[in-house]
């Protein structure tokens, strides 16, 4: 989990404990995604508290909520040639250099700040001498 990004600490502190939620079911053979989006959703708005699941899982509903998942989906298109798979932005977050160097996974093509990488020069070298994968591949 990230520490820092965009010179703002994010969710450091919070201690995060297994629970069991009651929650919609589905009702359909297709609507996994968008009850995934409407989860999630909800947990953003209640962060830090736990969330009250309770939207309604009709093909009515779901149909509308798939139009809004589009949106959603739509607006949150990353950009993999123009910002880092790890901190999301052009310019490496602060502290550190406000230029660095970028790394490129053989593996996916996403691209990363050294920085973000937690590299340093020595290292960032020969990663670019062999083929270097990212932790996610």
């Amino acid at each position: 989990m990230r520490r820092t990004c965009h010179s703002k600490t994010d969710w450091v502190d919070i201690k995060f404990r297994g629970a069991t939620l009651q929650h919609p079911v589905q009702k359909d053979g297709d609507s996994c995604g968008v009850i995934v989006i409407k989860m999630a959703e909800a947990f953003l708005e209640a962060f830090p508290s736990m969330p009250t699941l309770d939207f309604l899982t009709t093909k009515k509903e779901m149909a509308k909520a798939r139009q809004r998942a589009e949106l959603v989906l739509e607006a949150s298109v990353f950009d993999t040639e123009e910002y880092c798979a790890l901190c999301a932005a052009t310019k490496p977050p602060s502290p550190g250099p406000p230029i660095t160097d970028w790394l490129q996974c053989d593996g996916c093509y996403r691209w990363y700040h050294c920085n973000c990488l937690q590299m340093d020069k020595e290292q960032f070298q020969e990663a670019e001498k062999t083929t270097w994968k990212c932790i996610l591949c």
